[in-house]
């Protein structure tokens, strides 16, 4: 499903042909007449949204509507571009062991050379999906049901099993950590913490020096711990909700190997309002780590996956310091919000730190 060569960097070069080269990599026999942009969302990857007239197609080919993801800003492409190509390796190489959890893919390609990546999958906006996001209220077996798909990776890759192998898995991602540091250099730092992003940070969390020194610490125990396939950013904004209404995974650009216990924070405390979050945690903890043991992995104590989910709400935390071509401000609010609470329920910072 990949080829190689240079790939549009520009809408301009989304043509009808393009789009039948592309196409006929996983549905041979499909040309398409015409393709016209509906529309786009800039972010951290652009979505350009395409409505596909075909010549041909094949019965399960394609559908007319479709969504190409990657980067079509080069400012974005700059930043970006590592994550762009990794997600096209992971619709290429992983997402199958997924099955139904992702949307359906009809192309991946990266090209290094021009630091793109593509993919197009279906528009799920055409299938009734509902789209997660702060605003959009889980209820707690829907947050289990999203922990269980993340227990079925971790524990079919754990100890780097199976396609937990792939030799372009890096240890903790190539786009998020770059992004960190970018967030602590002091410039950036001291910019956030007069925004209403940071307005649940308490003085500890304002400590520049501290978190900095947390985080590196954090990455260090991470790269030591047991690692499985990740998603690496499993934000509540990165799923959609179809009518079975068990939550799905979007934005896999930050697929790395990693310990189960940074994608089971990140998700759980974004999912939910705060004292819902603060009421069922634990037993979520424990329907977690159910599910990992039934996947294969090697399930800790509770009170040792508990140890290890209070220190990994320092990856949330830099929710807050997002930038608004990443994500909208309130947004941030909302998750800065989140995840501050989470860090100071749970001691996070001195945890890390071991004060």
């Amino acid at each position: 499903m990949s080829t190689s060569g240079p790939l549009p960097t520009a809408l301009d070069g989304i043509t009808a042909d393009w789009l039948t080269a592309a196409l006929s990599v996983r549905a041979p026999g499909t040309v398409v007449r015409s393709v016209e942009v509906e529309s786009v969302i800039w972010g951290t990857a652009t979505k350009v949204f395409l409505r596909a007239e075909y010549e041909t197609c094949p019965p399960d080919g394609p559908p007319a509507a479709l969504c190409l993801k990657g980067g079509f800003d080069d400012t974005m492409r700059a930043v970006a571009g590592i994550g762009y190509q990794v997600e096209a390796r992971f619709y290429r190489d992983i997402a199958a062991l997924l099955g139904d959890a992702v949307p359906r893919c009809w192309y991946a390609a990266e090209d290094p050379a021009g630091n793109q990546g593509l993919v197009i999958v279906d528009d799920l906006r055409d299938t009734g999906v509902v789209f997660g996001g702060p605003s959009v209220r889980f209820d707690v077996d829907q947050v289990a049901q999203g922990l269980a798909t993340l227990a079925s990776v971790h524990g079919r890759t754990w100890q780097r099993r199976g396609v937990g192998s792939l030799d372009w898995l890096t240890v903790g991602s190539m786009l998020f950590r770059p992004v960190v540091e970018s967030f602590l250099t002091p410039a950036h730092w001291d910019a956030y913490q007069q925004l209403p992003q940071t307005g649940a940070f308490d003085d500890a969390l304002r400590d520049r020096d501290r978190v900095d020194r947390a985080v590196h610490l954090l990455w260090a125990s991470d790269d030591a711990a047991p690692l499985s396939v990740s998603h690496g950013d499993p934000h509540v904004g990165n799923t959609y909700v179809p009518a079975d209404r068990v939550p799905r995974f979007l934005d896999w650009q930050t697929t790395c190997l990693a310990p189960w216990s940074d994608d089971v924070a990140y998700f759980l405390v974004g999912a939910l309002e705060v004292e819902d979050r603060r009421k069922h945690e634990e037993d979520l903890l424990r329907h977690y780590l159910d599910a990992l043991a039934s996947a294969g992995g090697e399930a800790p104590s509770h009170s040792e996956a508990w140890d290890a989910y209070r220190r990994h709400h320092l990856h949330g935390l830099m929710f807050a310091l997002c930038p608004p071509e990443m994500q909208p401000a309130e947004v941030c609010r909302q998750m800065g919000d989140r995840y501050a609470t989470a860090a100071l329920d749970h001691g996070t910072l001195a945890l890390v730190l071991g004060d």
